[in-house]
């Protein structure tokens, strides 16, 4: 699944790229945690590819979230 995802986004991060930044992927994450929804973790539709600054970044963002 992790090489499928890697050719549709052309090895890139999905995050970066929209920011107009050409910058290799790391990381195959899901976009809705599986912690949130445990159905969609093989979904591809629910899978993008990230820099590891751009995951660590979303991860943060999510365990705040959920502290909240």
């Amino acid at each position: 699944m992790r090489e499928a995802i890697k050719r549709r986004d052309h090895g890139l991060c999905v995050k970066c790229k929209s920011q107009n930044r050409l910058v290799p992927m790391d990381v195959v994450d899901h976009i809705i945690p599986i912690k949130d929804d445990w159905s969609l973790r093989l979904n591809p539709e629910n899978l993008q590819s990230l820099c590891h600054a751009c995951h660590n970044l979303k991860t943060a963002k999510e365990k705040a979230k959920r502290e909240m």
